[in-house]
């Protein structure tokens, strides 16, 4: 007998294997929160496949945006497009300089549910008014730096030139190149009008057709006629008043030709400026259409 011999089990203790039936009914199979959620995801797609049958995958729509205006319904309200600030109580043009007709930029039909139908001042209604005036335009000079206004084609499709110089309306004068390219394209245009015996005018607009619109009217008089700043700003307060009415304009003026006035008299602030449009010390803010609504920086001098 083998002392270090493991005893053998007894009969009693022997354990026959355990059999797992994994065949269970289906209905004692309880689902997993995995399999319910594949289940009631092939449903849904079943679904959708006997509701939509071989369309192939049909394109989602496209949100369509104009620049600052969704036109699809938030929340069961529509966005409205709304005008720039002070641009419905601004006049809208002033009288020829020279043939050049200084104006407030003109609102596309995208802006009408803003603006009251006896204030609108569209592309169409400009050369009707300007008709009835006997003046026929023949090229549009936009100042400002967006394209959120209107389309060029307003003008191109009638046959109207339209020149884009697109310039900042906060806290900075136009360029030197943009005030050359605007005296260039004014004076070429009159030369292509001499032969006419009826010449055509031009329309320069910014946001208001005051500031920008003013600052390259001054450049092309002293270029082209004036030898004075003062008479030049006198001469466009005059056709469009109350004329510059930002000291920071007036200044550059003097300054890129050289002169030193006494003083700087700075034009009232426009009636049609709204006292929300106003800084803190009273005077007009800088037009806002370049800017995406921020808050507008502090006019550069003051007026004395």
């Amino acid at each position: 007998m083998d002392l270090n011999a493991s005893p053998l089990p007894e009969d009693d203790d022997h354990e026959e294997p355990v059999e797992l039936d994994f065949g269970q009914d289906d209905e004692d199979h309880v689902e997993s929160a995995v399999e319910i959620m594949r289940r009631e995801r092939e449903e849904r797609r079943r679904k959708l496949k006997r509701d939509q049958p071989d369309d192939g995958l049909r394109p989602r729509p496209q949100q369509v945006r104009n620049d600052h205006v969704t036109q699809n319904k938030i929340g069961g309200y529509k966005r409205v497009k709304e005008t720039p600030q002070g641009w419905l109580d601004c006049p809208a043009s002033g009288q020829p300089i020279d043939k050049i007709i200084p104006s407030k930029v003109p609102l596309d039909e995208t802006f009408n549910e803003s603006i009251p139908p006896g204030k609108r001042y569209s592309s169409k209604q400009v050369v009707n008014k300007q008709r009835k005036a006997g003046r026929d335009i023949g090229l549009v000079i936009d100042l400002t730096n967006t394209s959120r206004y209107y389309s060029p084609a307003e003008w191109t499709k009638q046959g109207t030139k339209h020149v884009k110089i697109a310039c900042r309306g906060r806290d900075a004068v136009p360029e030197n190149e943009a005030v050359n390219t605007f005296v260039y394209e004014v004076l070429a245009f009159h030369e292509r009008q001499k032969p006419s015996r009826n010449p055509k005018y031009v329309l320069v607009h910014c946001t208001h057709g005051h500031n920008r619109t003013g600052f390259m009217i001054v450049h092309y008089l002293m270029r082209t006629q004036l030898s004075s700043v003062t008479e030049a700003l006198n001469i466009f307060a005059q056709r469009r008043p109350p004329g510059i009415y930002k000291t920071d304009y007036i200044q550059a003026l003097y300054t890129f030709y050289h002169e030193i006035p006494e003083s700087i008299t700075c034009p009232p602030t426009p009636e049609w400026k709204r006292p929300s449009d106003l800084d803190l010390n009273g005077e007009a803010k800088q037009d806002d259409d370049d800017d995406n609504g921020e808050p507008a920086p502090s006019p550069v001098g003051s007026c004395r």
